[in-house]
Parts: structure tokens; sequence; C-alpha cells
């Protein structure tokens, strides 16, 4: 396990946040943990909101549909979304016919 920050191996103990152990890196003294949180959405959770919600329904109706929280739901959205304009701006059309 290495630092995340500068890739170091050099690091110690640093106590527990909700219960995950904590560490810092000797070398830049950035703090880190390395699990990951289980309560964290599988892929396939976020890509059956986005099915979802092209089909037209509303956040809390899929955040009660999933079992996950409405802001997760528009946070996947929005995250989508995102990404989505950021593939389309790199592609410029210069000339319409």
């Amino acid at each position: 396990m290495n630092c995340p920050k500068c890739k170091s191996s050099n690091h110690k103990k640093n106590g527990k946040v909700g219960g995950r152990q904590r560490y810092k890196c000797h070398d830049c003294g950035y703090n880190y943990t390395v699990e990951i949180k289980s309560t964290a959405s599988s892929t396939s959770v976020k890509r059956q909101a986005l099915q979802l919600y092209l089909e037209g329904l509303g956040f809390r109706s899929i955040g009660r549909v999933l079992g996950v929280s409405h802001v997760s739901v528009y946070k996947w959205i929005k995250k989508f979304g995102q990404e989505l304009e950021d593939l389309k701006s790199e592609n410029q059309i210069d000339i319409v016919e």
C-alpha cells in the first residue's frame, strides 16, 4: 500500500475514522485510508439509476426503487452528464451544412 499523493511506501498507522484504519505518510504528511466504504454503491446500481432516469422516473422515485438516497441518484446523474459534456466539447464542429 502506497501513499496516494506521493506514492511512497513509508507510512504509519494514524488512528481510525469511521471504523476504518487511517495512515499517515512520513514523506509528505498526507493522511489516507485504503479500505473502500462498505456502503458504496456498485456500478450496476448506478447504471440502473441512469436507465431509470432516462425512462422518465424522478430522483426520489429512483431512490425508493433502488433503496438509496435521492441525493446520491442526483449526484450520479449529474456526474454522468458532466462526463458526456466533456466528450462533447472535445469534438468541436467547425462547418455545418
